[in-house]
C-alpha cells in the first residue's frame, strides 16, 4: 500500500497474529479530549488520558475491536514486526512496570525491541505523549487462547485482552481502524497517509448452519411458518446460503451460534417464550453415543461390577506426583504458570500417582480397602519432531486403578475390560500378550505391559499392570499388597461394538480336559495361552490358568509347569472324544513346536 512507505510489517507467528493493519497519521496534536468523549468514557468506567488514546478506547467499546496507537517517531527502523518473544527478553508496559516476557508469548516489535505484547498491552517507549506528533494506528487479530497465557501468565489484565480473549467480530478490525483514524482527525488534526499497511489474512470463516424448519415445531412445540422462520433469522443478521435455503450463514459477530438448535433458540427468543407451552410433549431423537462414550461406559461397567469406586482427582498435581516415571513416555511433564491450584503446576501423565494418594486418604479416615479407579485424561508433552498440531500435548484417555491383592488379580481385572471392550485372544485379526516391564511404580519382577499386537501394523503398549513397589507403599503410607493397572483406552476404542451384538450360547454339552505343560521358565503365560487359542480354534470355549508349579527337582532346573483347564464345545453337534482328542493333541504339538513345551503326565 502506499503507506508502506513510512513503515512496514511482517507477521512471524502467523498463528497467533493472523492479520495486521495499521494506518499513519502526520502532524496531529495531542491533547485534552472535548467533554463529549470524557463524559462518555467516565459513564463507563475508563478514566481520560489524552485526545488519541481516549479515541482507541472509545472505538473499542464502540465496535468491540481493541486499538493501540504508536508514537511512530519512536518506531525503529521503520518496521513493524510481530514475532514471537525471546525467553527472558525485558518488555516495559505503559504502567512502566517491566516484564519477562518467554517465548510463549507475542510481542509487536520494531526493528529493535518490543514495543507491545500482542493483545495485551502497548510499551512505555512508544506510547502516546504530548510530543507525539506523527501516529501510527494499529488494529489487528490475534488468537484468543495466547492472549489468554500472556495476559495470565504476566498478571497483566487490560481491556484489550479481555476482548482478544473472547475473540472480537473480525470484521471489526477494518472498520474500527477507519473509525478511529477519522476521530483522530477531527479531534487532534494531523494528515491521515493515503492507503493503509496490512500484512497476513484475515481470518473469517462464519458458521454454516443448517436448519429444518420442521425441527423448530419439534422442539418448542408450536408452529412457527417458515416465512416467519426467515423474517427472524434474517432481521437478526444470518443470510440464507442462496444454494441451499435450508442452510445458514451465521452473522460474523455471533460466534456463539453454529448448531441447529441454536437457530431455533433465536426464533424462540424472538416469537417469545410465552409462547412455548409447558405440557407438549417434545419428540425425542435417539442420540448416538460416541466411540469415546462407549468406550467409557464399558470399561467403568466392569470396574463397578468389581466392585470398584470411581475417584476424581485433580488433572493439576505437585511435584512429588510427578517424580514416578510414567508408563507413557519419559518426556518431562507440562507445567503451568502460574499454578492453577496453590503448590500443583504440573499436568498428570498418569492416573497411578493420584489415585494411591486417594487410596491413602480413604485409609487416614477409616476405609481401608477402598478399591478405586478412575477415567481421565492423561497430558504427555509432544516430541519435538512431531507434525504441526493444535495442542502442545497429547491427551490419552487413561483408566486407572488400585485396588489390594496380587499380580493375577490386577491381569484378571484388566482382561474383563479388554474382553468387554472386545479386545480379546479370541479375535483372529489381534492378540495381547504380557511382557515383562521394569516400572518404578510396580515391585521388581512384579509388572507386566499389555501389549497389543494388530495385522499391518507395530505391536504397541496399551496398558500395564502390575504389583506396587515397596518405596510406593511407604511413601503413601500404605499396607500391601496393592496392585495398579493402566490402560490406554482411546487406543481401544476401536474395537467397541457400534452396535448391540447377541448370540445364542451352545445347545451341545461341553467336554473338559487338563494339560500340565512344562516349559521353561521364562515363558510367560501370555505366550502359552496365545498359543492354546489359535491351535485350537473355533472349538475352545474356555481356556483357564488353574495353577504354576515349580520344582527343580522332579521337572528340572529352569523348568515349571501349567495346569491349564480347557473347555471344547461346538457350535454345531456334541463333541465326540476323539474331535476332543484330535484338538488336544493339536494343542500339545503346537505348545512343543513354538514354546519347547512338554506334556507332564
Amino acid at each position: 500500500m502506499l503507506a508502506a512507505r513510512s513503515v512496514a510489517v511482517d507477521i512471524l507467528a502467523p498463528d497467533i497474529c493472523p492479520f495486521y493493519t495499521a494506518r499513519v497519521i502526520r502532524g496531529a496534536k495531542v491533547g485534552p479530549s472535548p467533554k463529549w468523549l470524557v463524559d462518555r468514557l467516565r459513564t463507563v468506567g475508563v478514566a481520560s488520558v489524552n485526545n488519541v488514546v481516549d479515541v482507541t478506547n472509545y472505538v473499542m467499546l464502540e465496535a468491540g475491536q481493541p486499538l493501540h496507537a504508536f508514537d511512530l517517531a519512536r518506531i525503529r527502523g521503520g518496521r513493524i514486526v510481530v514475532r514471537r518473544a525471546v525467553a527472558g527478553e525485558p518488555f516495559q508496559a505503559i504502567n512502566h512496570k517491566t516484564y519477562e516476557l518467554s517465548e510463549r508469548m507475542c510481542v509487536i516489535a520494531d526493528a529493535e525491541r518490543p514495543v507491545a505484547l500482542a493483545g495485551v498491552m502497548g510499551g512505555a517507549d512508544t506510547e502516546i505523549t504530548a510530543a507525539t506528533t506523527d501516529i501510527l494506528l494499529e488494529s489487528a487479530q490475534f488468537a484468543p487462547l495466547p492472549v489468554r497465557a500472556a495476559a495470565r501468565g504476566l498478571v497483566l489484565a487490560s481491556g484489550s485482552s479481555y476482548r482478544f480473549e473472547r475473540g472480537p467480530d473480525p470484521a471489526m478490525v477494518e472498520w474500527a481502524s477507519r473509525r478511529a483514524a477519522a476521530l483522530i482527525l477531527d479531534l487532534a488534526g494531523g494528515t491521515l497517509e493515503t492507503g493503509f499497511v496490512e500484512a497476513g489474512r484475515l481470518a473469517c470463516a462464519p458458521a454454516l448452519i443448517p436448519l429444518d424448519p420442521a425441527r423448530v415445531a419439534e422442539v418448542l412445540g408450536i408452529d412457527v411458518p417458515p416465512q416467519r422462520q426467515r423474517a427472524i433469522l434474517t432481521g437478526l443478521g444470518f443470510v440464507a446460503d442462496p444454494q441451499a435455503p435450508d442452510r445458514w450463514l451465521a452473522p460474523t459477530w455471533r460466534r456463539d451460534a453454529w448448531r441447529e438448535i441454536d437457530l431455533v433458540e433465536e426464533i424462540a427468543r424472538i416469537e417469545g417464550y410465552d409462547r412455548v407451552p409447558e405440557n407438549v410433549a417434545v419428540a425425542a431423537r435417539p442420540v448416538e453415543w460416541s466411540s469415546r462414550e462407549r468406550t467409557i461406559r464399558a470399561a467403568g461397567e466392569v470396574m463397578v461390577a468389581a466392585g470398584f469406586c470411581e475417584a476424581m482427582t485433580r488433572s493439576v498435581v505437585a511435584a512429588p506426583l510427578e517424580e514416578t516415571a510414567s508408563p507413557w513416555g519419559a518426556a518431562e511433564p507440562l507445567t503451568i504458570s502460574p499454578p492453577l491450584v496453590r503448590g500443583a503446576d504440573r499436568l498428570r501423565r498418569t492416573l497411578l500417582p493420584s489415585l494411591l494418594e486417594a487410596r491413602a486418604g480413604n485409609v487416614a479416615v477409616g476405609t481401608a480397602d477402598a478399591d478405586l479407579f478412575e477415567i481421565a485424561r492423561g497430558y504427555l508433552a509432544r516430541p519435538a519432531a512431531a507434525e504441526p498440531a493444535p495442542s502442545p500435548a497429547e491427551e490419552p484417555l487413561l483408566l486407572g486403578c488400585v485396588a489390594g491383592g496380587g499380580f493375577a488379580r490386577g491381569k484378571g481385572l484388566a482382561e474383563a475390560v479388554l474382553a468387554r471392550l472386545g479386545v480379546t485372544n479370541r479375535a483372529a485379526a489381534d492378540s495381547v500378550g504380557y511382557r515383562p516391564i521394569d516400572l518404578d511404580l510396580f515391585a521388581p519382577g512384579r509388572g507386566a505391559e499389555i501389549v497389543l499386537t494388530r495385522p499391518g501394523a507395530d505391536s504397541r503398549r496399551v496398558g500395564v499392570v502390575g504389583e506396587a513397589a515397596p518405596g510406593q507403599l511407604r511413601r503413601y503410607g500404605l499396607d500391601g499388597p496393592l496392585v495398579l493397572v493402566e490402560l490406554r483406552l482411546d487406543w481401544l476404542s476401536f474395537a467397541v461394538d457400534h452396535a448391540v451384538k447377541l448370540a445364542r450360547p451352545s445347545d451341545f454339552p461341553a467336554v473338559d480336559r487338563d494339560l500340565n505343560l512344562v516349559v521353561a521358565t521364562q515363558v510367560p503365560w501370555g505366550r502359552v495361552e496365545a498359543t492354546i487359542r489359535a491351535a485350537a480354534g473355533r472349538l475352545l470355549d474356555d481356556c483357564r490358568l488353574v495353577q504354576v508349579w515349580e520344582d527343580a527337582e522332579r521337572l528340572g532346573e529352569g523348568k515349571k509347569s501349567f495346569l491349564v483347564a480347557l473347555r471344547l464345545r461346538s457350535d454345531s453337534g456334541t463333541l465326540s472324544g476323539e474331535e476332543a482328542t484330535r484338538t488336544t493333541d493339536a494343542i500339545v504339538a503346537a505348545c512343543t513346536r513354538e514354546l519347547g513345551a512338554e506334556l507332564r503326565r
